[in-house]
């Protein structure tokens, strides 16, 4: 691939600049098709009065990176007034952030193809110098998964160019495809500093990881000879390859497939053999018996992804309520992240009755809300029993409840005594699987559990073995 060096000038006044672009082209003229020179927006304005004549005579390339980040129509006017200016034809990318809303990219991509045809607008997601920490606070996710939900804002958007750290590119490229240019900022030589930088990788292993084109400022112009930095770039990344490890499966299916593939490959086996009191489960296959929210639970993102499904759909029926109120044990992280997303700021849950499962209570949640609007939250429904149940008990406090939520609906009814059912899934009829581990005279015609599931056992009711079950 003919991966491109971007060189970042943003430190260096505009003669200083004309000096180094003059010097890097005339002394690397092999490599002349493959150098941009990055600017500032400011350093750029500034450049723009009354020194516009240094630039022009030179044939070069520059990416502006103003990082723009407004409303639609003041966006759209900055692309109409960089049009007017004299750099616009030399221009080959222009960077903003996807965080402010694909309405936004939407506008600025439809107004670049109008003015500046041959510019390419970047999509910038999470700064190389957040980590963990910082996006924590910021998108409440960590840096790969806000990346990865960016991203796929900018890709629906139209935007084919993305920036991101090399540390996020190989599951941008797994998740993602090869259909679009992966710019990774910060990346250095081997002995070079990164202390003002978080997630940085030497050339070679940013092109490994994904990234199409590059952009470096001081390992290039603070080193000692500037001719020879420039080629050892292009020397370093001669002839790598993408790597192909295969390392985000779990991250394609969450952000690429629909919900039913999804929940195919997140489910369980609900199956309790005649030889054994454990249900088997699967991480890989879905039994058309039932849904393992046990096993989704223990994925953060599967929940935010579940929830967010759950969310939409209550928001475009209009439904509002004032509390989320879930069934111990299955629901409770679903319906805890549930109330987030729907802006409710409280979530309690009903249990059994001590030594009565025919019934349920409130115990520790026994306070007066009367006259509430309640969405009640299930991992599964099937039968419906819990529900009507959990109904009985709210209902004779005298609070409404609005609508039921849940993963999967095996009720085959959408609703239940005109209450709405929500679900993100409804699962087809009733399949078994069998493994290595079932018995000859059980396995009968039953599909086998493909290569590579992963298979625990669940005890039913029984979390003391359910705990030394998982530990072998």
């Amino acid at each position: 691939m003919n991966h491109k060096l971007i060189i970042a000038l943003d430190n260096l006044s505009p003669w200083e600049a004309k000096e180094r672009v003059q010097d890097i082209l005339s002394k690397n003229a092999e490599y002349k098709g493959r150098i941009i020179f990055k600017i500032h927006d400011i350093v750029a304005l500034i450049w723009f009065e009354g020194i516009s004549e240094l630039f022009q005579d030179i044939d070069c390339r520059f990416m502006l990176d103003p990082k723009w980040n407004d409303i639609p129509n003041t966006l759209k006017n900055y692309i109409t007034q960089l049009h007017r200016s004299w750099l616009w034809e030399k221009i080959e990318y222009i960077t903003l952030h996807v965080s402010w809303g694909s309405e936004m990219l939407r506008v600025a991509q439809a107004t670049k193809d109008e003015f500046l045809p041959n510019a390419k607008l970047l999509a910038i997601t999470a700064m190389t110098s957040l980590d963990d920490n910082d996006t924590s606070q910021i998108f409440d996710d960590t840096a790969k998964h806000s990346v990865l939900k960016l991203t796929k804002i900018a890709l629906d958007a139209g935007i084919e160019w993305i920036v991101c750290s090399t540390h996020e590119a190989q599951a941008l490229r797994e998740v993602y495809g090869n259909d679009f240019d992966l710019i990774t900022p910060w990346v250095r030589f081997a002995w070079g500093d990164h202390w003002d930088q978080k997630r940085v990788m030497t050339p070679s292993r940013a092109i490994q990881q994904g990234a199409t084109n590059i952009v470096m400022g001081r390992p290039i112009l603070q080193s000692d000879d500037v001719w020879e930095a420039v080629a050892r770039f292009f020397r370093e990344i001669e002839e790598v390859e993408y790597l192909t490890e295969n390392k985000y499966g779990f991250e394609k299916m969450l952000y690429v497939w629909d919900w039913k593939e999804v929940l195919s490959y997140i489910g369980a086996f609900y199956f309790r053999p005649n030889w054994g009191k454990y249900c088997r489960f699967t991480s890989k296959v879905i039994s058309n018996a039932y849904i393992n929210i046990w096993a989704i639970e223990r994925s953060y993102s599967v929940i935010d992804r579940a929830t967010a499904e759950l969310t939409t759909q209550v928001r475009e029926r209009g439904i509002k309520a004032d509390i989320v109120v879930w069934a111990q044990m299955g629901s409770v992280r679903i319906s805890l992240a549930l109330a987030k997303k729907l802006w409710i700021d409280q979530s309690i849950y009903t249990e059994k009755t001590d030594n009565d499962n025919n019934n349920m209570d409130l115990k520790r949640h026994a306070v007066d809300l009367t006259w509430l609007k309640i969405i009640l939250s299930e991992d599964i429904v099937s039968r419906g029993t819990t529900i009507a149940k959990m109904r009985e008990v709210l209902e004779n406090l005298w609070w409404e409840v609005v609508a039921i939520a849940c993963v999967g609906n095996r009720y085959e009814q959408d609703e239940q005594d005109g209450i709405p059912i929500i679900s993100c899934f409804i699962p087809p009829k009733f399949e078994l699987y069998w493994d290595d581990a079932t018995p000859e005279d059980q396995r009968k015609d039953f599909p086998r559990v493909p290569d590579g599931a992963m298979i625990s056992e669940k005890p039913k009711n029984d979390w003391g073995e359910l705990v030394a079950s998982m530990r072998d």
